[in-house]
Protein backbone atom coordinates (compact mmCIF):
# COMPACT_ATOMS: atom_id res chain seq x y z
CA UNK A 1 0.00 0.00 0.00
CA UNK A 2 1.25 3.58 -1.18
CA UNK A 3 2.16 6.02 1.70
CA UNK A 4 -0.31 9.23 2.31
CA UNK A 5 1.77 12.10 1.47
CA UNK A 6 0.72 13.76 3.94
CA UNK A 7 2.66 10.84 6.13
CA UNK A 8 5.62 11.78 3.44
CA UNK A 9 5.96 15.63 4.75
CA UNK A 10 8.91 17.04 6.67
CA UNK A 11 8.48 20.03 8.70
CA UNK A 12 10.17 23.17 7.69
CA UNK A 13 13.60 24.62 8.97
CA UNK A 14 16.63 26.11 8.24
CA UNK A 15 19.73 25.61 10.45
CA UNK A 16 16.79 24.16 13.24
CA UNK A 17 14.96 27.18 12.94
CA UNK A 18 11.22 25.39 12.21
CA UNK A 19 8.89 27.88 10.28
CA UNK A 20 5.40 26.72 8.73
CA UNK A 21 5.19 26.68 4.73
CA UNK A 22 2.37 27.82 2.41
CA UNK A 23 4.20 27.50 -0.92
CA UNK A 24 7.34 25.84 -2.44
CA UNK A 25 8.35 26.98 -5.74
CA UNK A 26 11.57 25.49 -7.56
CA UNK A 27 12.50 26.10 -11.16
CA UNK A 28 12.87 22.62 -13.23
CA UNK A 29 13.41 21.45 -16.97
CA UNK A 30 16.31 22.87 -19.33
CA UNK A 31 17.36 26.75 -19.33
CA UNK A 32 18.52 27.77 -22.89
CA UNK A 33 17.90 30.27 -25.60
CA UNK A 34 15.01 30.29 -28.36
CA UNK A 35 16.16 31.45 -31.92
CA UNK A 36 13.61 32.50 -33.88
CA UNK A 37 14.53 33.45 -37.67
CA UNK A 38 12.58 35.65 -40.52
CA UNK A 39 10.93 33.68 -43.15
CA UNK A 40 10.71 30.46 -41.03
CA UNK A 41 8.16 29.21 -39.15
CA UNK A 42 10.33 26.13 -37.33
CA UNK A 43 12.52 27.87 -34.08
CA UNK A 44 14.96 26.51 -32.62
CA UNK A 45 15.85 25.70 -29.05
CA UNK A 46 19.24 25.41 -28.15
CA UNK A 47 19.71 24.02 -24.46
CA UNK A 48 22.06 25.27 -22.37
CA UNK A 49 22.16 23.31 -19.71
CA UNK A 50 19.65 22.40 -16.26
CA UNK A 51 17.80 25.27 -14.58
CA UNK A 52 19.67 26.11 -11.43
CA UNK A 53 17.65 24.63 -8.17
CA UNK A 54 16.68 27.96 -6.58
CA UNK A 55 14.11 27.44 -3.90
CA UNK A 56 11.07 29.95 -3.14
CA UNK A 57 9.20 29.42 -0.21
CA UNK A 58 6.13 31.45 1.33
CA UNK A 59 6.63 30.80 4.56
CA UNK A 60 5.61 31.97 8.18
CA UNK A 61 5.53 31.37 11.49
CA UNK A 62 2.30 32.25 13.89
CA UNK A 63 1.56 32.01 17.56
CA UNK A 64 1.83 33.93 20.98
CA UNK A 65 5.81 33.63 20.90
CA UNK A 66 5.89 35.03 17.29
CA UNK A 67 8.21 37.74 17.72
CA UNK A 68 10.86 35.66 19.85
CA UNK A 69 10.72 32.70 17.10
CA UNK A 70 10.51 35.67 14.07
CA UNK A 71 14.31 37.05 15.83
CA UNK A 72 15.29 33.02 15.95
CA UNK A 73 14.87 32.71 12.24
CA UNK A 74 16.35 36.44 11.63
CA UNK A 75 19.48 34.92 12.91
CA UNK A 76 19.40 32.05 11.20
CA UNK A 77 18.75 33.81 7.91
CA UNK A 78 21.81 36.17 8.49
CA UNK A 79 24.15 33.22 8.88
CA UNK A 80 23.95 32.94 5.15
CA UNK A 81 23.96 29.32 4.28
CA UNK A 82 23.66 26.21 6.50
CA UNK A 83 20.84 23.54 6.09
CA UNK A 84 17.36 23.31 5.11
CA UNK A 85 14.55 21.14 5.49
CA UNK A 86 12.61 21.26 2.50
CA UNK A 87 9.08 19.73 3.44
CA UNK A 88 8.64 17.82 -0.30
CA UNK A 89 12.35 17.66 -1.27
CA UNK A 90 13.83 16.85 1.89
CA UNK A 91 17.30 18.33 3.28
CA UNK A 92 19.89 19.88 1.45
CA UNK A 93 22.15 22.18 1.98
CA UNK A 94 21.73 26.54 0.59
CA UNK A 95 23.04 29.58 0.53
CA UNK A 96 20.82 32.35 1.42
CA UNK A 97 19.34 34.96 -0.85
CA UNK A 98 17.42 37.95 -1.11
CA UNK A 99 13.97 37.24 1.58
CA UNK A 100 11.26 39.64 2.26
CA UNK A 101 9.71 39.60 6.14
CA UNK A 102 5.76 41.24 6.17
CA UNK A 103 4.30 42.19 9.72
CA UNK A 104 0.75 43.43 9.82
CA UNK A 105 -1.62 44.96 12.92
CA UNK A 106 -4.39 43.18 11.09
CA UNK A 107 -2.60 40.10 11.22
CA UNK A 108 -1.22 39.74 14.59
CA UNK A 109 0.61 36.89 15.91
CA UNK A 110 1.42 36.19 12.40
CA UNK A 111 5.10 36.88 10.64
CA UNK A 112 5.28 36.25 6.68
CA UNK A 113 8.55 35.30 4.64
CA UNK A 114 9.43 35.05 1.37
CA UNK A 115 12.46 33.04 1.64
CA UNK A 116 14.97 32.49 -1.67
CA UNK A 117 17.32 29.50 -0.94
CA UNK A 118 20.64 28.80 -3.27
CA UNK A 119 21.69 25.66 -3.85
CA UNK A 120 25.33 25.21 -2.02
CA UNK A 121 27.77 22.60 -3.37
CA UNK A 122 31.03 22.40 -1.17
CA UNK A 123 33.61 23.91 -2.44
CA UNK A 124 36.36 21.03 -3.16
CA UNK A 125 39.52 21.58 -1.41
CA UNK A 126 42.63 21.29 -4.06
CA UNK A 127 44.18 17.98 -3.90
CA UNK A 128 48.04 16.92 -4.07
CA UNK A 129 48.97 15.51 -7.06
CA UNK A 130 51.95 13.26 -7.07
CA UNK A 131 54.33 13.75 -10.06
CA UNK A 132 55.35 10.44 -11.15
CA UNK A 133 56.99 11.53 -14.61
CA UNK A 134 59.39 13.94 -12.48
CA UNK A 135 59.97 11.23 -9.57
CA UNK A 136 61.01 8.96 -12.68
CA UNK A 137 63.54 10.99 -14.25
CA UNK A 138 65.11 11.76 -10.88
CA UNK A 139 65.15 8.40 -10.08
CA UNK A 140 66.71 7.77 -13.30
CA UNK A 141 69.39 10.57 -12.56
CA UNK A 142 70.01 8.59 -8.95
CA UNK A 143 70.82 5.27 -11.31
CA UNK A 144 73.11 6.58 -14.02
CA UNK A 145 75.07 7.70 -10.83
CA UNK A 146 75.18 5.09 -9.40
CA UNK A 147 75.94 2.64 -12.30
CA UNK A 148 78.73 4.91 -12.93
CA UNK A 149 80.31 4.99 -9.62
CA UNK A 150 79.81 1.04 -9.32
CA UNK A 151 81.55 0.58 -12.89
CA UNK A 152 84.70 2.61 -11.61
CA UNK A 153 84.92 1.04 -8.17
CA UNK A 154 84.74 -2.46 -9.94
CA UNK A 155 87.59 -1.39 -12.28
CA UNK A 156 89.50 -0.47 -9.76
CA UNK A 157 90.24 -3.21 -8.15
CA UNK A 158 90.90 -5.35 -10.95
CA UNK A 159 94.76 -5.52 -12.45
CA UNK A 160 94.44 -4.64 -15.73
CA UNK A 161 97.13 -6.29 -17.00
CA UNK A 162 95.89 -9.86 -16.47
CA UNK A 163 93.10 -8.69 -18.54
CA UNK A 164 92.92 -10.38 -22.04
CA UNK A 165 91.54 -8.63 -24.81
CA UNK A 166 90.15 -12.08 -26.68
CA UNK A 167 88.63 -12.83 -23.47
CA UNK A 168 87.20 -9.70 -22.62
CA UNK A 169 85.76 -9.26 -26.74
CA UNK A 170 83.94 -12.31 -25.57
CA UNK A 171 82.69 -11.46 -22.41
CA UNK A 172 81.04 -7.92 -23.57
CA UNK A 173 79.95 -9.10 -27.15
CA UNK A 174 76.32 -9.28 -26.46
CA UNK A 175 76.42 -6.00 -24.36
CA UNK A 176 78.30 -4.67 -27.72
CA UNK A 177 75.26 -6.16 -29.41
CA UNK A 178 72.69 -3.66 -27.17
CA UNK A 179 74.91 -1.14 -27.90
CA UNK A 180 74.22 -1.04 -31.59
CA UNK A 181 70.44 -1.58 -31.07
CA UNK A 182 69.54 0.42 -28.21
CA UNK A 183 72.23 3.00 -27.48
CA UNK A 184 73.60 3.96 -30.91
CA UNK A 185 75.54 7.27 -29.80
CA UNK A 186 77.94 5.13 -28.13
CA UNK A 187 78.96 3.63 -31.46
CA UNK A 188 79.97 6.84 -32.82
CA UNK A 189 82.86 6.47 -29.56
CA UNK A 190 83.42 2.96 -29.95
CA UNK A 191 83.06 2.01 -34.13
CA UNK A 192 83.48 -1.52 -33.39
CA UNK A 193 84.31 -4.20 -30.26
CA UNK A 194 87.41 -4.21 -30.28
CA UNK A 195 87.61 -0.21 -29.61
CA UNK A 196 85.42 -0.71 -27.12
CA UNK A 197 87.40 -3.29 -25.09
CA UNK A 198 90.99 -1.20 -25.46
CA UNK A 199 89.00 1.26 -23.72
CA UNK A 200 88.05 -0.68 -21.28
CA UNK A 201 91.22 -2.26 -20.68
CA UNK A 202 93.14 1.21 -21.06
CA UNK A 203 90.91 3.48 -19.53
CA UNK A 204 87.65 2.75 -18.28
CA UNK A 205 86.67 5.52 -16.90
CA UNK A 206 86.49 6.86 -20.21
CA UNK A 207 83.61 4.12 -21.53
CA UNK A 208 81.29 5.07 -17.69
CA UNK A 209 81.94 9.17 -18.66
CA UNK A 210 80.79 7.99 -22.80
CA UNK A 211 77.70 6.50 -20.90
CA UNK A 212 76.81 9.14 -18.40
CA UNK A 213 77.33 11.67 -21.21
CA UNK A 214 75.22 10.01 -23.94
CA UNK A 215 72.40 9.76 -21.28
CA UNK A 216 72.39 13.10 -19.70
CA UNK A 217 72.36 14.46 -23.01
CA UNK A 218 68.71 13.08 -23.40
CA UNK A 219 67.79 14.41 -19.59
CA UNK A 220 66.90 17.70 -21.43
CA UNK A 221 64.68 16.05 -23.86
CA UNK A 222 62.43 14.45 -21.49
CA UNK A 223 58.87 16.25 -21.64
CA UNK A 224 59.34 17.60 -24.96
CA UNK A 225 58.34 17.30 -28.15
CA UNK A 226 60.97 16.52 -30.34
CA UNK A 227 61.96 14.63 -34.03
CA UNK A 228 65.74 14.49 -32.52
CA UNK A 229 64.39 11.94 -29.80
CA UNK A 230 64.33 9.67 -32.77
CA UNK A 231 67.84 10.28 -33.81
CA UNK A 232 69.21 9.57 -30.35
CA UNK A 233 67.40 7.05 -29.42
CA UNK A 234 66.31 4.97 -32.43
CA UNK A 235 62.18 6.12 -31.53
CA UNK A 236 60.08 8.40 -33.48
CA UNK A 237 58.54 11.21 -31.64
CA UNK A 238 55.78 10.28 -29.32
CA UNK A 239 53.35 12.43 -31.35
CA UNK A 240 54.06 10.49 -34.63
CA UNK A 241 54.33 7.03 -32.37
CA UNK A 242 51.45 7.36 -29.86
CA UNK A 243 50.83 4.71 -26.93
CA UNK A 244 51.07 1.58 -29.05
CA UNK A 245 54.30 2.44 -30.83
CA UNK A 246 56.24 3.68 -27.87
CA UNK A 247 54.75 0.91 -26.21
CA UNK A 248 55.57 -1.05 -28.53
CA UNK A 249 59.37 0.00 -28.40
CA UNK A 250 60.05 -0.09 -24.94
CA UNK A 251 58.76 -3.62 -24.81
CA UNK A 252 61.93 -4.56 -27.05
CA UNK A 253 64.33 -2.70 -25.28
CA UNK A 254 63.44 -4.33 -22.18
CA UNK A 255 63.75 -7.69 -23.91
CA UNK A 256 67.72 -6.72 -24.71
CA UNK A 257 68.15 -5.65 -21.03
CA UNK A 258 66.94 -9.36 -19.88
CA UNK A 259 69.25 -10.87 -22.72
CA UNK A 260 72.12 -9.37 -20.80
CA UNK A 261 71.23 -11.57 -17.20
CA UNK A 262 73.03 -14.53 -19.46
CA UNK A 263 75.16 -17.22 -18.08
CA UNK A 264 78.94 -16.28 -17.12
CA UNK A 265 81.78 -17.05 -19.81
CA UNK A 266 84.73 -19.48 -18.69
CA UNK A 267 87.28 -16.78 -19.33
CA UNK A 268 90.11 -15.36 -16.99
CA UNK A 269 89.48 -14.44 -13.22
CA UNK A 270 90.05 -10.80 -13.84
CA UNK A 271 88.59 -10.80 -17.79
CA UNK A 272 85.60 -12.24 -16.24
CA UNK A 273 85.56 -9.42 -13.42
CA UNK A 274 85.51 -6.65 -16.09
CA UNK A 275 83.55 -8.33 -18.66
CA UNK A 276 80.82 -8.48 -15.84
CA UNK A 277 81.60 -4.90 -14.93
CA UNK A 278 80.63 -3.95 -18.91
CA UNK A 279 77.63 -5.80 -18.95
CA UNK A 280 75.99 -4.52 -15.55
CA UNK A 281 76.94 -0.87 -17.14
CA UNK A 282 75.60 -1.42 -20.13
CA UNK A 283 72.40 -2.96 -18.49
CA UNK A 284 72.34 -0.47 -16.02
CA UNK A 285 72.40 2.55 -18.88
CA UNK A 286 69.86 0.60 -21.09
CA UNK A 287 67.23 0.94 -17.80
CA UNK A 288 68.27 4.21 -17.55
CA UNK A 289 67.26 5.20 -20.92
CA UNK A 290 64.21 3.04 -20.53
CA UNK A 291 63.46 4.98 -17.53
CA UNK A 292 63.54 8.47 -19.51
CA UNK A 293 61.33 7.15 -21.89
CA UNK A 294 58.95 6.22 -20.02
CA UNK A 295 59.10 9.53 -18.01
CA UNK A 296 57.60 11.28 -21.40
CA UNK A 297 54.78 9.05 -21.85
CA UNK A 298 51.85 11.66 -20.59
CA UNK A 299 48.61 10.44 -18.45
CA UNK A 300 46.05 10.62 -21.14
CA UNK A 301 42.24 12.04 -20.70
CA UNK A 302 40.20 9.29 -20.41
CA UNK A 303 38.61 8.43 -23.63
CA UNK A 304 35.16 9.43 -25.11
CA UNK A 305 33.39 7.00 -26.60
CA UNK A 306 31.56 8.48 -30.06
CA UNK A 307 28.03 8.95 -29.63
CA UNK A 308 27.54 8.98 -33.72
CA UNK A 309 28.43 6.49 -36.51
CA UNK A 310 29.77 8.42 -39.44
CA UNK A 311 29.00 6.79 -42.57
CA UNK A 312 31.23 4.44 -44.29
CA UNK A 313 31.74 7.10 -47.80
CA UNK A 314 31.96 10.26 -44.88
CA UNK A 315 34.52 8.23 -43.24
CA UNK A 316 36.25 8.37 -46.91
CA UNK A 317 36.10 11.69 -46.88
CA UNK A 318 36.58 12.81 -43.07
CA UNK A 319 38.24 9.98 -41.21
CA UNK A 320 37.26 9.95 -37.44
CA UNK A 321 39.58 11.94 -34.80
CA UNK A 322 40.19 9.72 -31.98
CA UNK A 323 42.29 10.90 -28.75
CA UNK A 324 45.17 8.49 -28.64
CA UNK A 325 44.62 6.49 -25.64
CA UNK A 326 46.55 3.69 -23.66
CA UNK A 327 45.72 -0.25 -23.57
CA UNK A 328 45.73 -0.89 -20.03
CA UNK A 329 47.19 -4.71 -21.02
CA UNK A 330 50.39 -3.46 -22.85
CA UNK A 331 50.85 -1.12 -20.31
CA UNK A 332 50.42 -3.72 -17.26
CA UNK A 333 52.51 -5.87 -19.49
CA UNK A 334 55.36 -3.19 -19.51
CA UNK A 335 55.65 -2.90 -16.25
CA UNK A 336 55.24 -6.54 -15.05
CA UNK A 337 58.59 -6.87 -17.52
CA UNK A 338 60.43 -3.83 -16.26
CA UNK A 339 59.71 -5.70 -12.43
CA UNK A 340 61.16 -8.55 -13.45
CA UNK A 341 64.55 -7.21 -15.48
CA UNK A 342 64.99 -5.00 -12.14
CA UNK A 343 64.79 -7.14 -9.79
CA UNK A 344 67.07 -9.90 -11.69
CA UNK A 345 69.86 -7.21 -11.86
CA UNK A 346 69.25 -6.27 -8.35
CA UNK A 347 70.03 -9.51 -7.45
CA UNK A 348 73.82 -8.72 -8.64
CA UNK A 349 74.18 -5.26 -6.88
CA UNK A 350 75.47 -3.80 -3.68
CA UNK A 351 73.86 -2.57 -1.13
CA UNK A 352 73.59 1.21 -2.31
CA UNK A 353 73.04 0.02 -6.07
CA UNK A 354 70.18 -2.16 -5.07
CA UNK A 355 68.48 0.70 -3.33
CA UNK A 356 68.83 3.07 -6.47
CA UNK A 357 67.67 0.07 -9.00
CA UNK A 358 64.60 -0.66 -6.32
CA UNK A 359 63.71 3.28 -6.31
CA UNK A 360 63.66 3.53 -10.28
CA UNK A 361 61.46 0.18 -9.98
CA UNK A 362 59.15 1.61 -7.32
CA UNK A 363 58.92 5.23 -9.44
CA UNK A 364 58.37 3.09 -12.68
CA UNK A 365 55.53 1.13 -11.11
CA UNK A 366 53.96 4.57 -10.07
CA UNK A 367 53.92 6.39 -13.21
CA UNK A 368 52.78 3.38 -15.28
CA UNK A 369 50.22 2.84 -12.82
CA UNK A 370 48.83 6.48 -13.45
CA UNK A 371 49.39 5.45 -16.99
CA UNK A 372 46.97 2.47 -17.03
CA UNK A 373 44.55 4.23 -14.80
CA UNK A 374 42.93 6.65 -17.70
CA UNK A 375 43.91 3.51 -20.52
CA UNK A 376 41.29 0.74 -22.59
CA UNK A 377 40.82 -3.08 -21.75
CA UNK A 378 41.42 -5.35 -24.44
CA UNK A 379 38.20 -6.97 -25.67
CA UNK A 380 37.85 -10.51 -27.31
CA UNK A 381 35.73 -10.76 -30.87
CA UNK A 382 34.49 -13.59 -33.04
CA UNK A 383 33.58 -12.50 -36.20
CA UNK A 384 30.64 -14.58 -37.42
CA UNK A 385 32.53 -15.57 -40.79
CA UNK A 386 35.73 -14.79 -42.99
CA UNK A 387 35.20 -10.63 -42.74
CA UNK A 388 37.66 -8.02 -44.11
CA UNK A 389 38.97 -6.01 -41.67
CA UNK A 390 37.80 -2.73 -42.46
CA UNK A 391 34.36 -4.15 -42.29
CA UNK A 392 35.16 -5.80 -38.56
CA UNK A 393 36.26 -2.23 -37.51
CA UNK A 394 33.37 -0.40 -39.23
CA UNK A 395 30.39 -3.32 -37.97
CA UNK A 396 32.06 -3.37 -34.12
CA UNK A 397 33.48 0.35 -33.51
CA UNK A 398 31.70 2.62 -36.33
CA UNK A 399 35.42 3.61 -37.25
CA UNK A 400 37.01 2.41 -40.12
CA UNK A 401 40.22 4.13 -39.24
CA UNK A 402 40.73 1.26 -36.33
CA UNK A 403 41.26 -1.27 -39.28
CA UNK A 404 44.97 -0.87 -38.69
CA UNK A 405 44.87 -1.34 -34.91
CA UNK A 406 42.88 -5.06 -35.76
CA UNK A 407 45.26 -6.16 -38.41
CA UNK A 408 48.45 -5.57 -36.47
CA UNK A 409 47.14 -6.17 -32.60
CA UNK A 410 46.16 -9.68 -34.31
CA UNK A 411 49.01 -10.47 -36.53
CA UNK A 412 46.58 -10.68 -39.55
CA UNK A 413 48.31 -12.00 -42.27
CA UNK A 414 46.00 -10.36 -45.13
CA UNK A 415 43.70 -7.50 -43.77
CA UNK A 416 40.74 -9.35 -46.42
CA UNK A 417 40.33 -12.31 -44.59
CA UNK A 418 39.61 -12.52 -40.86
CA UNK A 419 39.08 -15.78 -40.30
CA UNK A 420 36.06 -16.57 -37.24
CA UNK A 421 38.21 -17.38 -34.33
CA UNK A 422 39.07 -14.11 -31.69
CA UNK A 423 40.77 -11.21 -32.35
CA UNK A 424 41.30 -8.46 -29.80
CA UNK A 425 41.17 -4.81 -30.05
CA UNK A 426 40.75 -2.24 -27.43
CA UNK A 427 37.50 -0.71 -25.88
CA UNK A 428 36.48 2.89 -26.03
Amino acid sequence: MATNWRDRLLPASFRGVPFWVDQAKTPVGQKGQLHEYPQRDQPFFEGLGQQAKIHDLMAFIVGADCLEQRDELLKALEEGSGELVHPWLGRMQVKVGACDMTQTRKDGGLVTFNLKFYPDEPLQFPKAVVNTQEQLQVASDNLLDSSVARFDGAMSQINQARIGLENLRKGITLAYHVIEQELQPLIETYANVYALVRTIKEFPKQVSAAVKGVLGEFKGLVGEVKSVVGEVRGLKDFAVQGYHGMLADLSKQVEDAKSLDTSKLTIGKDSAAASQATVNLIQDALLVQISQLVSMIPVATPAVKLTTTPSLAQQAQQPVQRADVPVVDDVLALRDNLNEVIWQAALKADALHYQALSTVRQALTQHLNAVASTGVRLIDLIPKSNLPALVVAYQNFGDATRVGEVVQRNRISHPGFIPPAPVQISRE
